[in-house]
Parts: C-alpha cells; structure tokens; sequence
C-alpha cells in the first residue's frame, strides 16, 4: 500500500512536470512567433526616409534635327557613359510620401570625320577633326499618395515637377581655317510629372520596387514632346538600416525645342536606358510611434 502511495505521488509529479515542460515550451513558442512576426516585416516598406545611390550605365541614343539636318550624336560620341544616380524617398506618414532622384550624363568626344559634314552653315571637309558635346541631366520630385498601404505592399501615385537640362556644342578644326564652334542648344525646362510606383516584399529581406512617369505636353512657345521616365528594381536588405539592389533605369523624349541658340526650331530625340547598381540607406520607422 505504501508502496503504491509512492508510486501515485511519483505519477503525479511526473505528470505536473511534463505538464510545465509543456507550458515553458508554449511559452517559448509564443516568444518566437512574435519575434519571427516582427523580423518577417521588410524594412523597406517601413523606412521614413531612404536614399539610393550608385552607378548608372546607360546606352544611349541621340539626335538633334537643325534647320532639316539631321545629326546623330553616336556618330561622334560614345554610344555608353558611366555616371552616377540618385533616388529615394521621405515617408512623410503611412500613406503620403516625397519621391526624388536625380542623373546625370555628360559625353564629350573629338574624332575624324569620314565624310563631309554642316556645322552651322559652314562645310566641313571630311578628314576634319570634328568634336561634340551632349549633356543631359534629370531632376525630379514628386509628393506621392499611397491608395494600398501594408506590411508588404505599397501602390500609389505621386505628381510633381522635374528639371530638365540639355546643352550641345558640335565644332571642327579644319587644317589652314579658323576653329568652327557651333552651340545648338542650352536651355533647362521645368516640366510637371505625374507617376504610378509600387513596393512589393517578396520576402524579409527581398523587394522589388518601380516607378513610371510620363508626360506630353506644350509649354508656350519653347518646348513641346513627350518624355518618359521610368525604374524598376530588386533590392536586398540584410540588414535593418542599409541594403544592396540592381535597378533598370529608362528616359526617353522627343520633343521640339523653339528659339534656342542660332536657330528658330530644333527636334531632339534621346533614350538613355541601362543597369544601375546601387547602396540603399533607410533611416526611421513609419510603424514605430
């Protein structure tokens, strides 16, 4: 009898310890699915305020119609430029936010020139050293509103302004003749935007992310086309405040330019489109209070 005592309470105690493995062990369970809740969320969408730089690799394509004479700008210079590039983004609230970014290409060039060419009235005997500059920059900022806000996705639309600056000299030196130069524009043109753009987490540490914007319009009587702008993007964040991604960057325009330097009306048609390999830096939290 004694002996069957001892054997209840032994039974007892086992059971109130299996009981409390249990309770420890759902304890911890409860402590790692709240922690691996928290680390599920990619910081990314939840960054205040983030900024993106790196190097920009574009191909590009240009052209320039003067007075019905057409130049192509690849015939003297490099048809590639390495440069730099900026984008990013304040999270003003959970839904509004600034979107801006900014690049810039320079390409100047001097070759031999195979044929004979036109430079500002004046013929150019082929043989001719021949030189050319096109520098192109894009800068743009836009207040964005956010129609799907969640853990894991981000969909809105932003509108905004963008400042786009072009300049182009071509000019030869021709044996036994003065230097010719000839400026076929330098002018900057503010232009309203109005973009879609989209953060998607794939994972915690994975996001793709994208804008586009376009417009097509007139302004006055100095320019009137269409420009294109548009990213897309795969970003890496292994850690909470800094990130690694791979964007494509694309702009293109066609557009009239009137009353720029010697002449009454230019066309100008350009597409820069290429990788760009950038450092992420995102600071703050919208979620945290």
């Amino acid at each position: 009898m004694e002996f069957g005592h001892l054997s209840k309470e032994g039974s007892m105690f086992k059971n109130s310890m299996i009981a409390n493995v249990i309770s420890i062990l759902m304890l911890f369970a409860s402590v790692q699915a709240v922690s691996a809740q928290d680390s599920s969320k990619n910081q990314t969408l939840d960054d205040r305020f983030a900024i993106r730089f790196g190097m920009y690799y574009p191909s590009i394509d240009t052209g320039v119609k003067i007075n019905d004479v057409k130049f192509d700008f690849e015939e003297i210079l490099d048809d590639n430029a390495l440069t730099g590039a900026v984008q990013g983004l304040w999270r003003i609230s959970n839904r509004f936010r600034l979107n801006f970014g900014y690049w810039a290409a320079n390409r100047d060039e001097t070759a031999s020139s195979g044929q004979v060419e036109s430079i500002a009235g004046i013929t150019i005997p082929a043989g001719s050293e021949v030189g050319a500059t096109f520098d192109t920059s894009y800068a743009n900022v836009g207040l964005g509103f956010s129609f799907v806000r969640s853990e894991t996705t981000e969909l809105g639309a932003d509108i905004g302004v963008a400042m786009l600056k072009l300049k182009s000299e071509v000019g030869a030196s021709i044996p036994g003749l003065p230097s010719v130069s000839y400026t076929a524009f330098d002018e900057s043109y503010p232009l309203p935007t109005i973009g879609l753009y989209l953060t998607q987490a794939l994972s915690p540490k994975w996001s793709i992310f994208g804008r586009i914007g376009a417009m097509g319009l007139e302004i006055g009587d100095d320019f009137k086309g269409t420009v294109v702008d548009a990213i897309g993007a795969v970003e890496f964040r292994p850690w909470k405040t800094v990130g690694l991604g791979l964007a494509y960057m694309y702009n293109s325009a066609d557009a009239t330019l009137k009353d720029v330097g010697p002449s009454d009306e230019l066309d100008v048609e350009w597409r820069f489109n290429g990788p760009l390999l950038y450092l992420t830096l995102g600071f703050g939290s919208v979620s945290s209070k």
